[in-house]
Order: C-alpha cells, then structure tokens, then sequence
C-alpha cells in the first residue's frame, strides 16, 4: 500500500477505532447487554473485538420487559450468548420478566465466579430451580429477588451453598402475601436464620412472618446491619422486639415506612 492509500485508509476510519482497547471497553461496557449484542459489536471491527472480550462480559444486565411471548426466547438466546462471552468471568447478572430453570440452569454451569444474582419478576417459572443453581455459586454475595417465588426448603439450600452472602432481598410475589399463611413465612425466616448468619443486609417486603420469625433472624444473624420489614404487617415492634431491633440494627425499615425509595413499590405491586 502506498503512504497516499494508507493515508486515505487512516482518514476513512472511524475516530474511535484508533482508541486503546481497554478505554474502548470502558466505554462500550456503558450500554446495555442487547445495545452491546444487537448495535455495537456491528459499527467496526474493533469494536467487534472489544464486544468478544470477556472481561466486557462480567457484569450482564438485563433489565427488560418483553412485549410479548415471541421476546422471551430472544431475550434468553442474548443472555446465553453473552453468558458464553464471559467465558466464566461472568461476576454480576440482572434478569427480568424472562428467564427460566433451564437459563438459570445454563448459567450456574459456567459461571461459578457470580458474584451478584438479581431476579425479578420470574414469578413461578424457577421454582426449585434456585437450589440447584447455588450449589455453582459459592462465591455469590449478593441474591436479590423481586416477585419471584422460592420456597423455605430452596432458602435453606441456597444459604448453605453460598456461604459468603452478605445481602439478600426476597420481595414478595403478587398475591402470595394474600395466599400463604404467616406460619409459611415465618418458615422462612427460620430457614434464613439458620443457614445465612454472615447476612449484612436482609429485606423481607411484603411477606406474612410475624414477631416469631423475626426473633429468629435477629438470634441467627448476629451481624445484621440493615433490616427492611416494609409491608411486613403482622410484625409488632411496640415492646422489647423492637427495642432489641432498634438496638442491634443500625438502618431499621419497619413495616409502615414509605415505600418511596423502594425499587419496587408494594403498595402498587398488586
């Protein structure tokens, strides 16, 4: 190539073609998994390569509502794909309003670096599923569960496969705070407080569990930090439960709070 085609070559290209590739990953690690997967990797050919890097792959989210039933599959063939991009550095993923036991299934086998699982709005869909799973997390921190529905023997199981959990929410499904009697929920709180006793952070929104299950988690989760009850309404924190939870728990949400910074507002959820 002579210096005046390659001149002309440099000319034509893109600006940012000639970035370093790790500020070009700093950037491109700002869109979202789909604008990543369905946009960036086709603008250049360096971008096509930062977009197959698997450090670019560490943290996937994929918060999304699909329109309609023809989405989910699409949604869950992007996560598969940029689960494999990861090629097990995979450390934090956000899934929602899609997702199954075979795609969490899919991710727990190649992804035993998580560090931090969000689920929302799965609803019945991984029933079982997340016991299964935990047993390839042994690294998990943090389990954050919106409107996605787990059952006492999974907690247990989940607890005990990640010993390492700092934070965990279970926000309650529509409508199970209507269904299940509070002895289900105080179940729960049972199996919290005795397989999770590294918990820092612990949110139970909306759920039945009464003074009972709360004096469990308090005995079994000695360093507990923060507590979030909100819409916890059979809790009663007049006497010397709730003198004991104001004195143990520096951040207290009791169950009347507002719900105003909330990520989901349980007052609206039904």
């Amino acid at each position: 190539m002579s210096n005046k085609q390659e001149a002309s070559s440099i000319a034509s290209s893109p600006p940012w073609a000639a970035l370093p590739q790790e500020i070009t990953a700093n950037i491109l690690q700002r869109l979202g998994t789909i604008e990543l997967l369905e946009s960036a990797q086709r603008v250049c050919t360096a971008w096509w390569k930062v977009c197959h890097d698997p450090t670019v792959w560490s943290v996937v989210d994929l918060k999304y509502m699909p329109f309609t039933s023809k989405e989910a599959p699409v949604l869950e063939e992007i996560c598969r794909t940029a689960v494999d991009r990861s090629q097990g550095q995979l450390l934090q993923i956000s899934i929602q309003y899609f997702g199954d036991k075979h795609l969490l299934n899919y991710i727990a086998q190649r992804s035993s670096q998580l560090r931090h699982l969000r689920l929302v709005k799965c609803y019945n869909r991984l029933s079982g599923a997340l016991a299964v799973a935990a047993k390839n997390f042994p690294l998990l921190e943090e389990l954050h569960i919106y409107f996605t529905y787990i059952a006492k023997d999974d907690l247990e199981i989940v607890g005990r496969s990640c010993p390492l959990l700092k934070s965990f929410i279970l926000h309650a499904g529509p409508f199970d705070k209507l269904r299940l009697p509070p002895s289900e929920d105080n179940h729960k709180a049972l199996a919290i407080a005795r397989s999770m006793p590294e918990l820092r952070h612990l949110a139970l929104i909306d759920h039945n569990l009464t003074n009972e299950g709360l004096q469990a988690i308090l005995d079994g989760c000695p360093h507990l930090e923060s507590l979030d009850l909100r819409g916890c309404s059979c809790i009663d924190l007049e006497g010397d439960l709730g003198r004991r939870c104001r004195q143990q728990i520096v951040d207290l949400k009791h169950s009347r709070d507002s719900p105003c910074d909330c990520e989901f507002d349980y007052k609206i959820s039904y």
